[in-house]
This record gives C-alpha cells, structure tokens and sequence, in this order.
C-alpha cells in the first residue's frame, strides 16, 4: 500500500513508528534547512546593506591624496562636526570648501540644484512633473548660466574651485554616495558653477511674497466691494516699529511647487558699544526659512591668506552667507519688496501679443522634461517682454478669453551679481567695503545689519527695488498699454541704510524700512511689526549688554499679538462654565507661548477656529491664503469692523460675541478629544513639536521613522522666536514648519567667541552621529563656540600623484 494510504488508514490511537519518525525527521530536516538558508540570506543581505550603508559616511581622519588640490590642506572637525578648514591657497580652501559640502550634504545639493533646474522627474518621476513645469517656464536655471558672464573673474574662479572640490569627493566616492542615491540607483553629473547660482535664484523667488497676495486681490475683487477689499489689507499701522526713521487666482497659486512657497521671515539686531558690556557692538541675527531634515545651513570656519571666515554657508555655495572674518560680522532678514508683477497681455492673433508700441511675438522655447518611467514631456513656453506666461501652467483660462498672464521679476535677470556680493562681503574689512558689496546684490531684496572691530554699526537694504510707471504693483496690471512697465530700480545711494544711529540700536524683523515720506514703493504690505516691537522693549534703555541677553532674546517666547487679542476674546460672558474656566486661563496669562503651558494651545486652537468662523464663509475658495491668521486684520474685525462676524450662510443675525463663544467651545470639544479632558495636562509642546521632515527617506517606510526629527517648541508665529505652525486634526496640533534653522552672536570685542547652532546637524545622512545632534542645543537655544572642545578629527588633503 502506498505510504499516504498506510498513513491515511490510520486511527486516533495509532502509534507512530520508526519510519514515521524518520519521514518526520526528515521532512523536519529540509525545513530546517530551509528556514536556516533563508536566515542566512537574509543576515548576508543586511550585513552587506549594513557595509554599504555605513559607507557612505565621510572619512574624516588620516590623509587623503586628492587630484586637483594644489598644497596640503587641513580639515579639522570638532565634536558636532563643524569643520575648520586651513589652507594655504584660496583655490584650494574653495577647493576644500566643495569637498566637506559633499561629504556632509551631497543629496541636499543634488536635489537643490534638480529642483533649480525642474529635472525632479528625472529621478522620483511623475510626482516631480509639476514643479519641473513651474521652474522650466520661470527659466531659474538658464538664468543662472546665463548670470555667470556678468561675475568677475575672481567669481568665477572660486565657483570653479568649488565645483573642482565637488567632483574630487564624488570621483572618489563614486560607489560610497549617501542613500538617497543608492535607493534611487542615480550616480551624480559634475557640479557646475551654474549649480551653485541656481540656488540664489530659489532663495530669490522663496523670499519674495507679494505677488500673492497681487493674485488674491485679483481673485477677491472680482465679487467683493472695494471698500471691504481694502479692510483684508489694510495699511501698516502707523505705531509699528519702522527701521529706519528716514478665479483663477486660486490655480495660480495652486499650481506653485511646495518648495517656493514664500513664508519669509527673520530676525537682525545690532547694539552699539554705548550700550554693551564689553564696549564693543554686538550682532544678533536668525534667518527663518521651512524646515527639513537636514535643514539649509552648514557651519564652517576657513583660513587661508587673505580669507578668515567663521559662520554658515550653504551647501551648493563656497560662500559664507552670515558670519565674520575677523573685521566685520552681518547678518540679514528678507525685506518683502515688491520685486514680482503680474501683467495680463491681449493676444493677436496666434503667436503675437499687444504691446503699446505695436503687436509683437512670442519667444517661444521648447523645454523637454524626462520623466523616470515615462515617456518625455514636451513643454512650450511662451514669453512676452515682461517674462514668461505662467498662465499656459494651467488647463484653464485664468485670464480673459484673449488674454495670458506673464510674470515679471529680478530674479529672472540674466546679469545678476548677486552672488558676487557674498564673495565681497566675505572680503570686507569696513563699512566701505561692505557697502560696495551689497550693492552688488540684485535679489532677493535683504535687510543686512552690519558691525565692525572699530565699533561701527551699520544697516542696509540691497537689492534691486523696481521703479513702476503706475508707481504702484500691487494687482495685475495690463501689458499692452505699458502703464505698469518697469522704467528702472531705485537708486543704490537712495536705498534705506544708516551707519552708527544715535540710538545705538538697530533692529529688523520683516516691519517696515523706512517712514511713510520715503519716496519709493519698496512694498505695500509689511509683516505685523510683533517681533520687532518685543526686541526693542526686551533691549530696552540697558546699557550693560551681553551675548547671554542677545541669546536670551532670540529665545523668547511672549507672543505680543496673543497679548493684543487675549483681551478682545475673554471680555464677554461665556454660558458654559468650562468655556468660563478656558477663557480666565486664556485672560490671566501672560502671553508666554512655552511649551510645558496649555494656555498657548487653548488660545491656538480658540483663535484658529475663530479666524475660519469669521472669514471662511465670504472668502469660500480664497480662505486658504487666510487661513494664517492675520493679527490686524482680525483686531480690526472685533474693534471696528464687526460686520464681517454676520455669516452670509445663515438667516440669522450673528455677532463678534457668538462666533467667540461658539469657536471656544468647540475647540475645548476638539482638545478634550485629542488630550484628555483635563486641560491642566494639556502641554503646547505635545502639540507643537518643530517638524524636520526628510524629503525623500522620510516617505518611506522604515526609513522615515529614522530620517524624520522632531522636539517640542516654544513660540508662535508672532515671538522673536518664531515658531510658524501647520494646522492639523481640526485645529487640535500644531506642527511648527517654519522658523529659525540658525542662530547666531556675534561679539566685536571677541569675534573669536561668536557663537552659533543650527537645528539639526551638519550631515545629511540619517547614520551620522552629526545627523541630529546639535537638536536638544537648538530647541533650548544652547549655541555653540567654534573649535570649543579638544574632541577633534584630523583629515589631511594633499595633492595626488
């Protein structure tokens, strides 16, 4: 009988006998076998991606023959990584500059200049098609090469330089590249001196936010009165701090990448020696940009004859961004200009346009795109003579039925020096040569605060500010009759700027520049001037100023809008009595947004669901360009402009009080919800934790967990430090997205003792033990000393044979 059979015919109380045990045995053995080999595989599959990937890590000790180097050069890395690079020729500390970037950064700069270039899809395919569309039609990368024949030959040879440094690192680390580049079977091209431009010219278009709100008006004007058009802008107020005393719109905005979303703002201050401890200036500043994991900033110290340079580049850039060099020290915030105009252009006929001196025809350029996967996309972009139609982006007319809409902006110039300007500043050595520098910067527009060794303090708007025919940009105006045109920029000896203010003070944070009698249109609109107030009032009249005050200063978390708005939310009867407890919360509170508070929740979420009860109903589809809560705006509406509370949506009548009572009590429904009913527990940092997604690894399972960072924060959109949020589960969380990558003191009596952190750490590879380590120091503002630790690393480049 057949063995299956014998053992089929078997009953319950059977017995199993030798050979039954043997087969088992067997069968037994060959699984084994098997779960054994596969345990094998598997265990040489991780050993070997475990090999590869911790060879992607940088070699940072011993010596390193290099081709291209000239003389030795010494790369020192202290405990978090920051590298001191001493060289003996400029050539070569560019030279080295690019290979530490690479070592550090290389995915972060692959991407930067792919996202520049629109050559996404290249590599991720159809969901980089988009913002390939958008950056091929604005022409960000031709207008880089093309920028690169206004530099000076000193330029262009330090961006040679650093390409050359680039190439080396990635020429001997062709089969060791970072990750991102195994993970999507990519092998770089050479890095070019255009790949280094094209950054400035995102930074540019990052930093410039009006022409949204231009779209908006556009968009709201069209079914709204003018009277309540102007009440969602109104003017700067008039006690805000200044400087210096001297339809389719919804698509356009749609069709914008995530990455040049403009969400700009920082922080600068500069105090005279009058008014410091030491005698000497002190200089404070703190860029606000999105965040990512690894964020933009690189910290460095370089030395080489005629170069001595300490504070943050970016990585793409051999030049230091904001730092000193031993004479001077200057940091920066956006000045918002208006430096991008809309023109709607009347077609005629096909391939032509009106102009007032008679039709002319489109430019016409044909772009093709690879797309990873797919077939190649082919893509015609028009241009007029004021840029490019960024109209043709959508499927939809936008405009009217013969019309398109062209952009205009400086950082479309094909002569830009602006990063020239870095390359000068570098070199600096007084307030005259730190003037020509910045004069050299055509965009974007910046604030730059200045102070020197001999005690100088200094500020400057550089940038090239457009002079208008209509004088004013601030909706889309009509191509053909010319009344918007550009006729120039704003001359160099009229831009807003001071040396040694009898103040002794200095301080921007995004307010306005200059007073109402400045005679150019550098913006019509200007941030809340919060941060700028709160500096001025923390800085005071003391005359005994110190480092420790200024890093004090950047941490501060008293938010002054909620101070404003706290009064005008809690001065009515509220009928339920957790409301009643809420809002005594909310009344007592001393505006301090700190993360181990509920209050900063409560009133995040109160106010939140307030601003949308107000303003969704008659902006409908245009809410979301409100849905940040502009602080004046809304002070407007309970003050004096109550009509706005009456919702267009429902029969009955209502008012400013209604909707805060009811927004109140569904936020303490919605966090109830999400934390538990006892609010005394309720902690803003929970909810607010400072985000840093990884683009790529982040979305990928596994690997995000490792590549994403996080740690709550203190702060808001409105305290010096700024802690703009993304609203998430129904106004319950508050992920904050934006703020201060980089801070940074500096000391003019001890240029030395600077002192900076960045808010991640100085390596893009998730497997560094630089990849997050200079977090728990950022998140309390802990800055650190270049070169203060004898933990170091050595690595010595010498020229190759």
């Amino acid at each position: 009988m057949p063995e299956h059979a014998a053992t089929k015919n078997k009953t319950a109380g059977d017995k199993p006998g030798a050979q039954d045990y043997a087969h088992i045995g067997d069968t037994m053995s060959v699984w084994a076998k098997v779960a054994n080999a596969t345990a094998l595989v598997l265990l040489l599959g991780l050993s070997a991606l475990f090999v590869v990937a911790m060879g992607s890590l940088p070699r940072i000790d011993g010596r390193h023959p290099v081709s291209g180097i000239h003389l030795k050069t010494t790369i020192t890395r202290d405990s978090v990584g920051i590298p001191t690079i001493v060289a003996e020729t400029r050539h070569d500390a560019y030279f080295t500059m690019g290979w530490v970037h690479a070592q550090d950064r290389m995915w972060q700069m692959e991407a930067q200049r792919r996202l520049g270039a629109g050559r996404l899809a290249e590599v991720v395919g159809e969901p980089g098609l988009a913002s390939d569309r958008y950056m091929r039609t604005l022409g960000l990368y031709r207008a880089a090469e093309r920028s690169l024949g206004a530099l000076s030959e000193q330029t262009r040879s330090a961006l040679q330089s650093y390409a050359d440094g680039v190439n080396a690192w990635m020429a001997y680390n062709i089969h060791r590249l970072p990750p991102e580049f195994t993970i999507l079977g990519l092998r770089p091209e050479p890095w070019t001196p255009a790949d280094s431009m094209v950054w400035q010219k995102i930074m540019a278009m990052t930093l410039t936010g009006n022409w949204h709100d231009d779209i908006l008006r556009a968009q709201l004007a069209r079914r709204m009165e003018p009277k309540r058009l102007a009440e969602l802008f109104p003017a700067y107020p008039a006690d805000a701090p200044v400087t210096l005393s001297a339809e389719g719109g919804k698509a356009l905005l749609d069709s914008m990448p995530d990455s040049m979303r403009p969400t700009p703002a920082s922080n600068v201050w500069v105090v005279a020696g009058s008014r410091t401890k030491s005698g000497k200036p002190l200089l404070a500043g703190d860029p606000h940009l999105a965040f990512r994991a690894p964020i933009l900033w690189y910290l460095a110290e370089l030395e080489a004859p005629g170069l001595k340079l300490a504070g943050a580049t970016v990585p793409g850039l051999p030049f230091h961004l904001i730092g000193h060099n031993g004479r001077i020290a200057w940091s920066f915030t956006a000045t918002q200009a208006d430096t991008v105009d809309l023109f709607v252009e009347k077609l005629a006929g096909d391939g032509a346009y009106r102009a007032a001196d008679g039709n002319r025809p489109f430019l016409i350029r044909t772009e093709t795109i690879r797309v990873k996967g797919k077939p190649d996309e082919v893509l015609n972009v028009r241009e007029t003579r004021h840029g490019p139609v960024i109209s043709d982006l959508l499927a939809q007319d936008i405009a009217g039925k013969d019309e398109v809409i062209a952009l205009s902006a400086t950082a479309l110039g094909h002569g830009d020096t602006s990063v020239q300007a870095l390359l000068l500043l570098n070199q600096a050595t007084d307030w005259g040569g730190f003037t020509k520098a910045v004069r050299e910067v055509q965009a974007p527009v910046l604030n730059v605060a200045y102070a020197d060794t001999s005690g100088n303090t200094g500020f400057f708007t550089a940038g090239r500010i457009p002079v208008r025919k209509s004088g004013n940009g601030t909706v889309p105006v009509r191509g053909w009759t010319g009344e918007g045109d550009w006729t120039g920029w704003v001359p160099a000896a009229k831009l807003p700027q001071s040396l040694n203010p009898k103040s002794g003070v200095m301080v921007n944070a995004n307010n306005k520049v200059a007073g109402d009698k400045y005679p150019y249109l550098i913006s019509a609109t200007w941030a809340e001037g919060y941060r700028a107030a709160r500096i001025r009032d923390l800085l005071g009249e003391r005359r005994d100023l110190t480092m420790d005050d200024m890093m004090a200063i950047q941490a501060d978390s008293v938010s002054l809008q909620a101070v404003e708005l706290k009064d005008l939310l809690t001065g009515i009867e509220f009928k339920d009595q957790r409301s009643r407890e809420a809002a005594q919360r909310i009344a007592d509170w001393d505006g301090k947004a700190d993360r181990d508070r509920a209050e900063p929740l409560i009133f995040a979420a109160w106010i939140n669901r307030l601003n949308r009860a107000i303003l969704a109903d008659e902006l409908k589809e245009s809410f979301q360009a409100f849905e940040r809560v502009r602080p004046q705006v809304l002070v407007d509406i309970l003050t004096r402009r109550r009509h706005w509370c009456d919702g267009i949506d429902t029969p009955e009548a209502e008012s400013c009080d209604d909707l805060i009572e009811r927004s109140l009590d569904q936020s303490l429904a919605e966090l109830d919800a999400a934390w538990g009913k006892d609010m005394r527990k309720w902690r803003w940092g929970a909810a607010h934790p400072a985000r840093f997604e990884h683009p790529l690894l982040g979305k990928i399972p596994l690997l995000g967990g490792m590549a994403d960072l996080q740690v709550p924060a203190d702060g808001d959109d409105f305290t010096v430090s700024r802690a703009a949020y993304r609203i998430e589960d129904n106004a319950t969380r508050f992920p904050q997205i934006h703020g201060a990558g980089l801070r940074a003191v500096f000391d003019l009596s001890d240029l030395a003792d600077s002192r900076f952190v960045i808010a991640t750490g100085q390596s893009g590879n998730p497997l560094s033990r630089h990849y997050a380590d200079m977090l728990p120091a950022w998140s309390v503002n802990r800055l650190y000393r270049f070169g203060q630790d004898s933990k170091r690393s050595v690595l010595i480049l010498e020229r190759g044979r």
